[in-house]
Protein backbone atom coordinates (compact mmCIF):
# COMPACT_ATOMS: atom_id res chain seq x y z
CA UNK A 1 0.00 0.00 0.00
CA UNK A 2 1.76 3.19 -1.30
CA UNK A 3 -0.54 5.46 -0.67
CA UNK A 4 -4.07 5.53 1.51
CA UNK A 5 -7.28 4.10 0.11
CA UNK A 6 -10.44 5.58 1.19
CA UNK A 7 -13.51 3.17 0.49
CA UNK A 8 -17.11 4.60 0.94
CA UNK A 9 -19.13 3.57 3.92
CA UNK A 10 -16.33 1.47 5.59
CA UNK A 11 -13.27 3.76 6.16
CA UNK A 12 -9.77 4.76 5.02
CA UNK A 13 -6.48 2.01 5.25
CA UNK A 14 -3.26 3.30 5.27
CA UNK A 15 0.71 2.45 6.43
CA UNK A 16 1.87 4.73 9.45
CA UNK A 17 5.89 4.94 9.66
CA UNK A 18 7.34 5.20 12.79
CA UNK A 19 11.24 5.66 13.99
CA UNK A 20 12.24 3.22 16.77
CA UNK A 21 15.94 3.71 18.13
CA UNK A 22 17.37 -0.15 18.38
CA UNK A 23 21.05 0.65 20.12
CA UNK A 24 22.34 3.10 18.13
CA UNK A 25 20.18 3.13 14.77
CA UNK A 26 17.07 4.62 14.10
CA UNK A 27 14.90 1.90 12.27
CA UNK A 28 11.86 2.76 10.14
CA UNK A 29 8.57 0.32 11.21
CA UNK A 30 5.48 0.21 8.82
CA UNK A 31 2.22 -0.96 10.66
CA UNK A 32 -1.32 -0.90 8.86
CA UNK A 33 -4.00 1.67 9.99
CA UNK A 34 -7.34 1.83 9.60
CA UNK A 35 -9.57 5.68 10.04
CA UNK A 36 -13.22 4.10 10.73
CA UNK A 37 -15.76 6.14 8.63
CA UNK A 38 -18.05 7.88 10.88
CA UNK A 39 -21.24 5.99 9.45
CA UNK A 40 -19.82 2.59 10.26
CA UNK A 41 -19.37 3.45 13.83
CA UNK A 42 -22.89 4.95 14.40
CA UNK A 43 -23.89 1.36 13.16
CA UNK A 44 -22.05 -0.70 15.67
CA UNK A 45 -21.40 1.61 18.02
CA UNK A 46 -17.43 1.30 17.39
CA UNK A 47 -15.02 3.39 19.40
CA UNK A 48 -13.49 5.97 16.83
CA UNK A 49 -9.83 5.84 16.96
CA UNK A 50 -9.30 9.54 17.25
CA UNK A 51 -6.77 9.08 14.56
CA UNK A 52 -6.26 11.71 11.80
CA UNK A 53 -3.68 11.40 9.27
CA UNK A 54 -0.47 13.07 9.93
CA UNK A 55 0.57 16.15 7.87
CA UNK A 56 -0.58 16.80 4.05
CA UNK A 57 -0.80 12.88 3.16
CA UNK A 58 -4.33 12.59 0.90
CA UNK A 59 -6.17 9.52 0.74
CA UNK A 60 -6.98 8.07 -2.69
CA UNK A 61 -10.62 7.15 -3.60
CA UNK A 62 -11.12 3.48 -4.11
CA UNK A 63 -10.51 2.76 -8.39
CA UNK A 64 -13.65 0.69 -8.84
CA UNK A 65 -12.24 0.01 -12.42
CA UNK A 66 -8.84 -1.02 -11.34
CA UNK A 67 -10.16 -3.20 -9.12
CA UNK A 68 -11.89 -4.49 -12.11
CA UNK A 69 -9.15 -4.67 -14.08
CA UNK A 70 -7.57 -6.46 -11.27
CA UNK A 71 -10.31 -9.37 -10.89
CA UNK A 72 -11.23 -9.19 -14.47
CA UNK A 73 -14.62 -8.01 -13.80
CA UNK A 74 -16.85 -5.17 -15.66
CA UNK A 75 -16.10 -1.65 -13.38
CA UNK A 76 -19.93 -2.02 -12.96
CA UNK A 77 -19.44 -5.79 -11.49
CA UNK A 78 -16.80 -5.02 -8.82
CA UNK A 79 -18.46 -1.80 -8.09
CA UNK A 80 -21.46 -4.42 -7.14
CA UNK A 81 -18.81 -6.51 -5.37
CA UNK A 82 -17.60 -3.85 -3.30
CA UNK A 83 -20.75 -2.87 -2.31
CA UNK A 84 -22.22 -5.62 -1.29
CA UNK A 85 -19.62 -6.69 0.90
CA UNK A 86 -19.57 -3.35 2.71
CA UNK A 87 -23.54 -4.13 3.33
CA UNK A 88 -22.75 -7.50 4.51
CA UNK A 89 -19.86 -6.16 6.98
CA UNK A 90 -22.99 -3.47 8.28
CA UNK A 91 -25.19 -6.19 8.79
CA UNK A 92 -22.44 -8.73 10.69
CA UNK A 93 -21.96 -5.49 12.72
CA UNK A 94 -25.45 -4.39 13.28
CA UNK A 95 -25.99 -8.21 14.96
CA UNK A 96 -22.94 -7.47 17.26
CA UNK A 97 -20.82 -10.02 15.47
CA UNK A 98 -16.92 -10.02 15.37
CA UNK A 99 -15.79 -9.64 11.53
CA UNK A 100 -12.02 -10.17 10.14
CA UNK A 101 -11.87 -8.06 6.81
CA UNK A 102 -9.04 -9.72 4.90
CA UNK A 103 -7.15 -7.05 2.65
CA UNK A 104 -4.70 -8.48 0.21
CA UNK A 105 -1.30 -7.20 0.13
CA UNK A 106 -2.28 -4.65 3.05
CA UNK A 107 -3.50 -6.67 6.14
CA UNK A 108 -6.66 -7.60 8.25
CA UNK A 109 -9.06 -5.63 9.52
CA UNK A 110 -10.44 -7.33 12.77
CA UNK A 111 -13.63 -5.47 14.44
CA UNK A 112 -14.13 -6.99 17.92
CA UNK A 113 -16.26 -5.79 20.36
CA UNK A 114 -16.37 -1.93 20.20
CA UNK A 115 -12.87 -1.56 18.74
CA UNK A 116 -11.26 -1.83 14.91
CA UNK A 117 -7.52 -2.33 14.76
CA UNK A 118 -5.81 -3.78 11.58
CA UNK A 119 -2.88 -6.57 11.95
CA UNK A 120 -0.43 -7.75 9.03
Amino acid sequence: LLQGVRVPTLGSFDVVHTETHVGDKTVTLQRPVFYLARNLGGVSNLMDNNMDLTGDKQLEPLKYAEVAVQASVSRRKAESCILGTTSLLYQCLAKGESVAFILRDVGVLLIEGRKAHMRF
